[in-house]
């Protein structure tokens, strides 16, 4: 969603970190039915599906509506602000108000343009036309997941039920196992990002959650713009006060997206705004970034890459040569050849020498170390 949010910049306690091991694994199944659009996860993807048996791929495909095309969050449901284990996670997708999970994923099918407008489980049983809108939508997305879809209108509770064990095969199947150390990943860059916070302001710590966001500070207060959405539409406009929130969420399973999420939260005395950014781990961006070449090994390798050039370092590594020998013994005018060794001299692959009259040249040993090192700092 393209979003821009406001709060002030003193509200450094309205912006709070949380993860959820629910939400991380409906992100990873997600990841797992659009991998394309996440190749740093492509090898964790093949080996997940490597586990799926027929019965666990093909729940996948029938909750493909929900999962596929972005992760599921059910905000009602889970809170990533709140430290929560995956069993108390899903004990609270089983014990729930059954609407908390059946009103939201209907209204996923009722989006217009991404944006979620709230929508009661009767009001769709009720309206004929609103039911046919939301099949059409599934129907044209994601033609497997309409079973689903008409279950949870008629029977909205066996589908959470459904839901809840479909959930719970896939985390043993698929997440439990490396839970543990991405919990520690999250939790480590948790910290990290708070640390930074308290040593940097807020406003250095949120602009380096992700490239897609563009954080400004405007006299008191701090404006956070997600990347414009290629819809044209304006973003939507929310600004916090010190009693709203600003959570952070990182995701081992969100590079390369960024997603921004709001919603209210019913208090007594004034509804409290939230606002959701889940954001890539440090470490995945960092190593999402293509690596950069030094200049001095760009400037060797071209000077070298040429079949003449390398021709005449493989004769000066036996000894210095004059212009004159070196064009006699490869074939070329003395002018061609004083052309390929300027190059090589500027780069630092060859050097003069004088003899009596003559000017030679000689290969540079030390060039030769410099250019090991740069490709052994280049592969690691």
């Amino acid at each position: 969603m393209n979003m821009r949010v406001r709060l002030p910049a003193s509200a450094v306690g309205a912006v709070v970190f949380g993860c959820s091991p629910a939400l991380e694994a409906l992100r990873s199944l997600h990841v797992l039915g659009s991998v394309r659009r996440h190749p740093l996860h492509i090898s964790w993807a093949l080996r997940t599906r490597e586990r799926l048996d027929a019965e666990l791929r093909n729940e996948i495909d029938q909750f493909a509506y929900w999962c596929q095309d972005r992760p599921l969050v059910l905000p009602h449901i889970w809170r990533p602000d709140e430290v929560s284990s995956w069993p108390e996670e899903l004990a609270a997708l089983r014990e729930a108000p059954v609407e908390h999970y059946a009103e939201h994923l209907l209204a996923e099918t009722l989006a217009v343009n991404g944006r979620l407008a709230p929508v009661r489980l009767e009001q769709v049983r009720a309206d004929p036309a609103l039911r046919q809108r939301a099949e059409d939508t599934v129907r044209k997305r994601h033609p497997a997941s309409l079973r689903v879809l008409r279950e949870l209108v008629e029977d909205p509770e066996r589908s959470r039920k459904r839901f809840a064990e479909f959930l719970s095969a896939y985390w043993e199947t698929c997440v439990a196992e490396e839970w543990p150390n991405l919990q520690r990943y999250l939790l480590a860059d948790i910290a990290a990002r708070s640390r930074a916070g308290v040593q940097d302001g807020m406003v250095r710590m949120l602009e380096g959650l992700a490239p897609q966001l563009r954080v400004v500070q405007e006299g008191t207060d701090v404006s956070i713009t997600s990347t414009p959405a290629r819809d044209g539409f304006a973003p939507l406009e929310i600004t916090l006060t010190a009693q709203d929130r600003l959570l952070l969420v990182p995701s081992h399973f969100a590079w390369p997206l960024l997603t921004i999420g709001a919603r209210r939260e019913p208090r007594a005395g004034r509804d409290r705004q939230s606002v959701q950014i889940t954001y890539a781990l440090d470490a995945m961006q960092r190593t999402a970034q293509p690596p950069i070449p030094s200049e001095e090994l760009l400037k060797l390798l071209r000077a070298a890459a040429h079949p003449t050039r390398l021709q005449i370092l493989q004769l000066l590594a036996g000894r210095s040569r004059s212009t004159r020998e070196l064009a006699g013994l490869i074939g070329l005018t003395e002018p061609a050849v004083s052309k390929h060794l300027k190059l090589l001299a500027e780069a630092g692959w060859a050097e003069t020498e004088r003899h009596s009259y003559y000017v030679y040249y000689r290969l540079v040993r030390a060039t030769q170390g410099r250019f090991t090192d740069a490709l052994d700092r280049l592969f690691g």
